[in-house]
C-alpha cells in the first residue's frame, strides 16, 4: 500500500504556482511576526507546522516530477525554509518542534518492526548477518584509519594532538557505521518496493542501528582511555546490555499490549499508535532524567529499540500484523513530510562550508566502504550479481542517531567536540541529500518496484 496516494497525481502547474505564492507572501509575513501574547505565540506555532507542510508538499511534487524521491524534496523544502537559506525558520523554532522529531522516529520505528517479517528475514539470515558484519568492519577501520593517519593534514583538525586525533577518529569511525532507518523505510514505502533485495536492506538497516549503540560505548570508552588516561571499566558495557535487554523485553510487552488492543477493541487505531509512539519516547527521556537525578546514574533506555521490538511482535507473534501495518502506512504522510522537512531545516551548512575536505574524504571512504562490504557478502551468500553491485546504494542515508551519539561525544569530551559535530554535520548533511535518490534508483533497477515489475 502506498502511503502517500495523495502525491501519486499529474501535478497542476497553476495550483502549484498558487501555493508557491502564498507561501512566499505568509513566509514573508512570518519573518517580520513578533507574537507579544502567550495565544499568539501558540498560534505561531500552529501557523509553522501548517507552512512547513505546506512547503514539504509542494517540494515533494516537484521532485516527483524529476523523478527524484519525496522525501528529497521535503529535505530541500526544509533547507529552503531554514535559518541557513531563507531563514523562515529559525534555530529556535526548529528547537520548538523537536517534539515531532521524537513522535516520528518512535513512529518510523515502529513501521521498521512491522516490517520485519521472520518468515522472510530467515531465508536471508546469512547474507544479513554478513552485511553488518562487514560494513561494521570496513567502515570502521577505514574512517578511524582515514581520520588518524590525515587528521593533522586538514587545516580544521591540525591543532589536535595525536590522542585526540586517535580519539576523533574513533568516534568517527563508529558514527560512519550509522544508517537512517526513518530514510530506508520512508523510501521503501513511498516505492512500495518488495523482495528480497528490499527485506535485505531493512534487516540491515535496523540491525545496524543496534549495533551502532553498542559500538558507540566502545568507543566512547577507547577515547576516554586516550583523553583523560583512565582505563575502560568494564561496569559500562554490563549496563549497556541491560539497558538493551530490558528496551527489548519492554517493546515486547508494548507489542503483545497493541495486539491485545487490536483484539479485543480496534476502534481509533491509528490515534493509539500514535500515542504509543509518543508516550514511548517521552517515558524512556523522563525515566532517564528520574534515575540520573535522584540515583545520579545514567541509564538510557532505547525509545528506537522499544517501538521497534513492539512493531516486531505484533508482526510476528499475532495474527494482525497486516492491520497493523496498514494502519502505519496510511496515516504515514504527515509525520514523513514533517519529520524531513524538520530534518533539512536542522542540516547545518556552515558545518559543511568548514569542514568540508574531511567530510568528503570521510564520506568517499564510507561509501567505498559500504560498497566493498555489500559486494564481499554478496559474493559469499551467491546473491543475484545485479543487487551485489547495487546493494551499497542502500546504505548511504545518514541521519538521526548519528547526529544523537555526536552530541553525547561533545558533551563527554568536549576538547574534541567542537571539531567532531561540525564533520558529523556535514558528513550527514552530504548523505542525507544523496541517500534517498540512490536507494530509490537501486530499488527501480532491481526490478522491486511495481512500475519495474
Amino acid at each position: 500500500m502506498n502511503p502517500n496516494p495523495q502525491l501519486n497525481v499529474k501535478p497542476r502547474w497553476l495550483p502549484i504556482s498558487l501555493a508557491i505564492g502564498i507561501m512566499a507572501i505568509l513566509g514573508l509575513w512570518y519573518v517580520t511576526y513578533n507574537p507579544e501574547e502567550s495565544w499568539q505565540a501558540s498560534g505561531s506555532m500552529n501557523f509553522s507546522l501548517g507552512f512547513l507542510m505546506l512547503a514539504g508538499y509542494v517540494g515533494a511534487i516537484l521532485f516527483q516530477v524529476m523523478k527524484l524521491p519525496r522525501i528529497t524534496g521535503y529535505i530541500f523544502a526544509g533547507i529552503l525554509i531554514g535559518p541557513h537559506a531563507l531563514g523562515i525558520f529559525t534555530h529556535e523554532r526548529i528547537m520548538d518542534l523537536r517534539l515531532v522529531d521524537d513522535l516520528a522516529l518512535s513512529f518510523i520505528a515502529l513501521t521498521a518492526g512491522g516490517s520485519l517479517e521472520l518468515k522472510e528475514l530467515s531465508k536471508r539470515f546469512a547474507h544479513i548477518g554478513l552485511t553488518v558484519l562487514f560494513i561494521a568492519l570496513i567502515v570502521f577501520c577505514s574512517v578511524a584509519a582515514l581520520v588518524s593517519l590525515t587528521g593533522p593534514m586538514f587545516s580544521f583538525t591540525a591543532q589536535l594532538s595525536p590522542r585526540e586525533v586517535l580519539a576523533m577518529g574513533l568516534l568517527l569511525g563508529v558514527l560512519a557505521v550509522a544508517i537512517s532507518p526513518s530514510s530506508v523505510i520512508a523510501i521503501i514505502a513511498e516505492a512500495k518496493a518488495k523482495g528480497p533485495f528490499t527485506e535485505t536492506a531493512l534487516g540491515v538497516t535496523v540491525a545496524i542501528d543496534v549495533i551502532v549503540i553498542v559500538l558507540f560505548t566502545i568507543a566512547m570508552a577507547g577515547a576516554r582511555a586516550l583523553l583523560m588516561s583512565q582505563g575502560a571499566d568494564p561496569m559500562v558495557f554490563a549496563v549497556l546490555g541491560g539497558e538493551l535487554l530490558i528496551s527489548v523485553l519492554l517493546g515486547a510487552l508494548l507489542g503483545w499490549g497493541l495486539a491485545y488492543y487490536i483484539k479485543k477493541a480496534g476502534h481509533d487505531l491509528p490515534l493509539v499508535l500514535l500515542l504509543a509512539a509518543f508516550g514511548v519516547a517521552r517515558v524512556s527521556a523522563f525515566l532517564s532524567w528520574y534515575i540520573h537525578e535522584n540515583y545520579n546514574a545514567s541509564v538510557h533506555m532505547e525509545p528506537l529499540l522499544i517501538c521497534m521490538a513492539a512493531g516486531f511482535v505484533v508482526a510476528n507473534f499475532s495474527d494482525y500484523g497486516r492491520i497493523f501495518v496498514d494502519t502505519l502506512e496510511r496515516f504515514s504522510l504527515p509525520v514523513y513530510l514533517l519529520f524531513f522537512c524538520l530534518t533539512g531545516a536542522s542540516l547545518d551548512l556552515n558545518a559543511l562550508a568548514s569542514t568540508w575536505p574531511l567530510a568528503l574524504a570521510i564520506g568517499f571512504m564510507r561509501a567505498g566502504g559500504i560498497w566493498m562490504a555489500t559486494n564481499l557478502s554478496g559474493l559469499i551468500t551467491k546473491s543475484p550479481p545485479l543487487h551485489r553491485k547495487r546493494a551499497f546504494m542502500a546504505f548511504v542515508s545518514q541521519a538521526g542517531v548519528a547526529v544523537g551519539l555526536a552530541g553525547l561525544a561533545q558533551a563527554q569530551f568536549p576538547e574534541i567536540g567542537g571539531y567532531l559535530l561540525p564533520v558529523v554535520l556535514a558528513l550527514i548533511a552530504v548523505n542525507q541529500i544523496a541517500g534517498p535518490v540512490l536507494l530509490k534508483l537501486a530499488l527501480n533497477q532491481v526490478g522491486e518496484t511495481p512500475e519495474r515489475k
